[in-house]
Parts: structure tokens; C-alpha cells; sequence
């Protein structure tokens, strides 16, 4: 039936370039893509030796070989009916009499007058129950394998006391819903999860919560809920920093020195200084007091006689400027620049970033121009004394 559907293709069109595509070979071969979830094969079509993939903006136009009416599909209707082995076209189902049937006896059974209030009125939890037999009719590795993307009940419940809201706070009434780790899916997975309304006898999914973070009890948006199935706590991307080892990474300068970094910003600080020909070099380390106790605090960078302090927005800097931490350490460094150890002291933000970097540059420029201007002075003065 593939190969009947391939022959009943009258011309392929490139969506994106208007263009027809001129077909020399044409086939369908049966695929296992090695980042399948299910590791099922599936019906691939190959035209011209490259593989047409879903993402391809095509348009196929074809001539049903039942009734020969002529239809133009996309790509991915187009593989669906590769997969599905369907050869009749939309036309030929609507006109089918079984189906008539089948549909004229449910919208009764239902006392359904509007087709359009079908959806409203179907039975969810049949659907639900169903996709449960289904799903305990497989072996357990498939059933491990399933959980091991999806929420438990017992998982689901540890994480609700942090959540707020579902569909960016469109679903936030969580006493009249309920979760359902298993339900009918439409795609190859077969089964997926779900959340049933109670009151307005709806499903919906977990895409975008809103929840909190269990360290600086501040709420967020994620995009899903199954990304906390195997988390203890429940961190926000500005807390994640604390559940993971902080380790001091190496790179180097235009001058092939080894600077140190400890995350992404630095590292795309030493990166912007390289790509602006700017001499960065690893920053000095300042004796301060805090609580009692003499410490030691490394300024993260050094240019020319600036330091430069780059932080994120994770906790710990959060902590500190809570603390006091962080004032102690700005006090030592000021009474450096006002003993004239050092001229600036730049503390560089994700929110400042841009402000800060434009006036290093041009303070880099004015330098460049100023050690420029006093070689050529002393180039001159020594010229005129030779002449002498």
C-alpha cells in the first residue's frame, strides 16, 4: 500500500522557494532513528538518496486511487499516511457508510445534536481506563522505560505543594483537578499524561507551571513538570547553581596566559576581551574581615590597573549581599583605589553588561591613545638629543 501511495504522487513543490521539485528517484524504506524514544521502525521516504524529514516545507500533490480526486498535503500529513498506511483520502472516509454509522450512533447515545459539542462530551475517563489495560498489557521494561520520562502519582503529589498554576497561570484550580500518569496518546509513545478538570470536564497538560523555588521560595515559569522527576528539591534556573559543583575552569588571554573562570559569564567576559584585542589577567586577592575572621577574597579580573567583578544571578551572591558578606568585601577594595593601588573597580551584571562593556572599550581606545602619544614624545625628545 506504501508503494501504491508513492504512485499516486503527481508533483512535489518546495513551500519555501515556490519551486517544483524535479523527482529522478523516489522510495520508501523502513527506519529505526536511534533517538527514538520507542526504538520503533517507521516508514521513511527517500527522494533523490536524501531522506524527507517533517521539517521540510513541502507540498505534495497527489490523486487518491480510490476515488481519483486530486489533494495537495504537507509533509507531515503526507508520512502519516505512509505510516498509517492509509490509502484513502479524506473524501472517500467522510463518504464511507460504516463510519456514517458508527458516528449517527455515538452523537445518539450521547444525545449530541451540534457535532461541534462532541468533544466536550467525551468520556475522558473510558479513554483513560482503556489506555490503562492497554498499557499494563506490556512487559515491564516497557513500563520502566515509560516512567522513566513521566510523573508517578507519588511524584506528581511531592511536587504539587511547590505549584502554583499550569498554562502560565491559566489552570490554577488544583483541588478539581486530577493527574493521570497514563492516558491515550495520538503519537508513536502510544501513552503520555494528563491532567482531567472536574468541573469543566476538560484535559490539559503540564506545559508551563508556574512554581516555586524551594531555595529562595520565589516563583517561575518552567516548561514542564517531568524536568523535576528525579530532583530532591525543586530549584529556579537562578538557584540551580546550588545543587551542582562549582569548579574553576581554565582558559587563556591574546597573550596565551592561563585565566581562571568559574561560570558562562566569565567565560564570555574573557571571550569579549579576546575578540576586542583587550589584555585581561587574572585578578589580585583582597584581605578582608567578616564575622570575626580574617579572609581572602580573588577579584575575578584585571585590566590594565581596573578590577573587574562579574556575577550572575544565582543565590550565593544573594546570600552574601544579605550577610554583609559582600559590602566587607567592597570596602577592601575600595580603600585600595582610594590608596591609589588601583584606578576602578567595574562589577559587571547580566542587567549592566552592555553599559559596563562600552566604557571599558573606550577607556581601553583612550589608553591605547594616551601610551601612544607619551612613545612618540619620548621617540621625539630622544631624536632631538642625539641630534644635539
Amino acid at each position: 500500500m506504501q508503494q501504491q501511495t508513492i504512485n499516486s504522487i503527481i508533483n512535489i513543490n518546495n513551500k519555501s522557494t515556490n519551486t517544483q521539485i524535479i523527482i529522478n528517484n523516489i522510495e520508501c524504506k523502513i527506519f529505526t532513528n536511534k533517538y527514538s524514544a520507542k526504538k520503533a521502525s517507521i516508514w521513511c521516504l527517500f527522494i533523490n538518496g536524501e531522506q524527507i524529514k517533517k521539517k521540510d516545507n513541502l507540498i505534495f500533490c497527489y490523486k487518491c486511487i480510490f476515488c481519483q480526486a486530486q489533494h495537495s498535503i504537507g509533509t507531515t500529513q503526507f508520512l502519516r499516511k505512509l505510516n498509517r498506511n492509509v490509502a484513502r483520502c479524506y473524501l472517500c472516509r467522510n463518504h464511507d457508510e460504516n463510519k456514517r454509522l458508527i458516528q449517527s450512533k455515538l452523537m445518539t447515545e450521547n444525545n449530541i445534536k451540534n457535532p461541534d459539542e462532541l468533544k466536550v462530551h467525551d468520556n475522558f475517563k473510558k479513554i483513560r481506563d482503556l489506555a490503562i489495560i492497554k498499557f499494563n498489557d506490556n512487559d515491564d521494561d516497557f513500563k520502566d522505560n515509560y516512567f522513566s520520562s513521566h510523573l508517578t502519582q507519588d511524584e506528581y503529589q511531592k511536587i504539587l505543594k511547590n505549584l502554583k498554576s499550569l498554562g502560565n497561570d491559566k489552570y490554577n484550580d488544583f483541588n478539581n483537578y486530577e493527574y493521570w500518569p497514563i492516558y491515550k496518546s495520538a503519537n508513536q509513545m502510544l501513552f503520555t499524561h494528563m491532567f482531567y478538570d472536574k468541573i469543566n470536564n476538560i484535559i490539559f497538560k503540564d506545559h508551563q507551571p508556574i512554581i516555586k523555588c524551594d531555595n529562595c521560595n520565589q516563583y517561575w515559569r518552567a516548561k514542564d513538570l517531568k524536568k523535576f522527576k528525579n530532583n530532591i528539591k525543586i530549584f529556579c534556573k537562578d538557584c540551580s547553581l546550588t545543587n551542582k559543583i562549582f569548579k574553576i575552569r581554565r582558559t587563556n588571554n591574546i597573550n596565551n596566559d592561563i585565566i581562571l573562570y568559574q561560570s558562562k559569564l566569565e567565560l564570555k567576559f574573557i571571550t569579549w576581551c579576546n575578540n576586542n584585542n583587550i589584555l585581561v589577567s587574572n585578578g589580585p586577592k583582597v584581605s578582608y574581615h567578616f564575622n570575626g575572621v580574617d579572609r581572602i577574597y580573588r577579584v575575578d579580573f584585571q585590566i590594565n590597573n581596573d578590577l573587574i567583578e562579574l556575577k550572575d544571578n544565582h543565590i550565593w551572591h544573594q546570600n552574601d549581599v544579605k550577610s554583609g558578606k559582600w559590602d566587607e568585601k567592597k570596602k577592601a577594595v575600595d580603600k585600595l583605589i582610594k590608596n591609589n593601588n588601583y584606578n576602578n573597580f567595574y562589577f559587571i551584571t547580566p542587567s549592566n553588561w552592555s553599559n559596563i562593556l562600552n566604557k571599558l572599550i573606550k577607556y581601553s581606545l583612550t589608553s591605547y591613545e594616551s601610551m601612544r602619544n607619551d612613545s612618540l614624545n619620548t621617540l621625539i625628545k630622544t631624536n632631538m638629543c642625539g641630534n644635539t
